[in-house]
């Protein structure tokens, strides 16, 4: 997968139209596409959920 195509992937899968984070321009694999989804997913959770004044 490139670039592009992990960016409209996880637009779609997280249902962020304008998402878009600074990666390495290079070829994905499923695995680390799936790696890179769950990250992201676990730090929205750890960090933007959980957020406290």
């Amino acid at each position: 997968m490139t670039l592009q195509e992990v960016l409209d992937r996880l637009r779609k899968d997280l249902d962020i139209p304008k998402f878009y984070a600074p990666l390495k321009d290079k070829e994905y694999t499923e695995e680390e596409y799936q790696k890179l989804k769950e990250d992201l997913l676990d730090y929205y959770r750890n960090y933007v959920d959980n957020f406290e004044h």
